[in-house]
């Protein structure tokens, strides 16, 4: 039998919130842009975590650190050094996807959909290394 999914958010939201908070600090994300890649407005992004009540954690928040977690590992799977690795989501890249931006500013746009866009990029391989000349 299924659990009902406000049962499996609750299950699933502790974990998810401590994964996004480890990727926040190893991309040294500032509280703004913390706010902006969980969707949520600048009042509400944080009082979920701040009072502890993950059982409240929407199913559009969990996405959100679903494909965070996804382009994590990604960057970490493409990437062998570490620093490389959270360092990417801060530089330029020539990709059309990025439009000569950063990725960080793509996810941090608000939408879900250009986090969706960031990890099909990375899991499609069209990575591309910023510190490459452009033709």
């Amino acid at each position: 039998m299924s659990r009902p999914v406000a049962m499996l958010n609750g299950a699933l939201a502790g974990p998810a919130l401590r994964a996004f908070n480890q990727i926040a600090e190893a991309w040294s994300l500032t509280e703004l842009e913390q706010r902006a890649i969980l969707g949520q407005s600048v009042d509400a992004a944080f009082a979920v975590i701040g009072a502890g009540d993950v059982d409240d954690l929407s199913p559009d928040t969990l996405e959100r650190v679903s494909y965070l977690l996804g382009i994590y590992h990604a960057l970490h799977t493409i990437l062998s050094d570490s620093e490389q690795a959270n360092s990417w989501v801060r530089r330029p890249n020539a990709d059309p996807t990025f439009n000569g931006s950063t990725a960080l500013a793509l996810m941090s746009s608000g939408r879900l959909s250009d986090l969706a866009s960031v990890r099909q990029h990375l899991e499609a391989g069209g990575w591309i290394d910023p510190e490459r000349p452009t033709t």
